[in-house]
């Protein structure tokens, strides 16, 4: 099986491939090699290449404490709009939400996936993942994965797991400015759910892909420290505010759909972390 696997230099796409890349023929053009807001480009892509399988992770914005770019909403939507036109009718596509399209200003909590549309969100990145699940709703042929937190091998170093896990090898404070509740996926989780989904049609169109266990912040940070103590690293737990707030949705759906799914427990996943990051030549 050829698959498209667009967004592959991001932190889903590139654990996507690294877990995909020995089990199906991959094909992975960057954003310089392939612009999917281009739609002659795309026709010209979809002519030259055997494409049977598409994951689509490929978008932009969404940042925390970073304005969307004004394209956000138009690129997002124009991307998914450019595939659909050029694959061919049978050809199934995977992609990938957001907690962001249910409204990420207000506390979500367990929201499902029937909440979606009720809130509309304020931020563009949000907006152009509600817009496209308009998309996913009128048709078959595609399904939409929505990831609410998900940590791992290469996120970035301000993303909580690695910035707790790299405060603690370095013996400094780990500092939280308001500690939230979110549903934090591991890595290798997600991506044995996407490896599900090609090999199984799911029974619903639009699916949140979160954890059976909710965590805080203050977990997370307690638990690196946990694991610290075994080699002789501690930090110093800091935290300004604690707030009623989640980003949590219902993963009821993911269940029915996918009845045997297993989830990490929090601290193998760290562990994992923690070690990667700690073999890293950087630190």
């Amino acid at each position: 099986m050829n698959i498209l696997l667009t967004g592959s230099g991001g932190f889903i796409g590139s654990n996507l491939k690294e877990y995909l890349k020995d089990k199906y023929d991959l094909l992975t053009p960057r954003s310089k090699e392939l612009d999917l807001t281009d739609s002659k480009a795309v026709e010209k892509y979809f002519s030259k290449n055997n494409v049977d399988f598409i994951i689509h992770c490929g978008s932009i914005g969404g940042a925390r404490e970073i304005e969307d770019d004004k394209s956000t909403l138009k690129s997002n939507v124009l991307m998914v709009e450019n595939l659909i036109k050029f694959k061919e009718t049978n050809t199934r596509i995977i992609l990938f939400g957001s907690g962001a399209m249910y409204g990420k200003t207000r506390s979500l909590h367990r929201v499902k996936e029937s909440e979606i549309g009720e809130f509309i969100p304020e931020d563009l990145y949000g907006l152009s993942k509600l817009k496209i699940s308009d998309i996913v709703k009128r048709r078959n042929d595609i399904l939409m994965l929505n990831i609410f937190a998900c940590y791992g091998y290469g996120e970035k170093e301000n993303r909580f797991p690695t910035y707790a896990i790299t405060q603690n090898i370095k013996n400094k404070p780990i500092e939280i400015n308001n500690d939230v509740i979110f549903d934090y996926l591991f890595v290798e989780d997600m991506s044995r759910i996407v490896e599900y989904f090609i090999n199984n049609e799911s029974y619903d169109k639009i699916i949140n892909i979160t954890p059976d266990k909710s965590v805080s912040l203050l977990e997370i940070a307690r638990g690196v420290n946990d694991i610290g103590t075994d080699t002789g690293h501690n930090s110093n737990i800091i935290v300004d505010a604690i707030i009623d707030k989640e980003y949590t949705g219902c993963n009821e759906l993911l269940h029915r759909n996918y009845p045997d799914v297993k989830f990490t427990p929090l601290k193998e996943g760290l562990e994992k972390l923690y070690n990667h990051i700690k073999n890293r030549s950087i630190l």
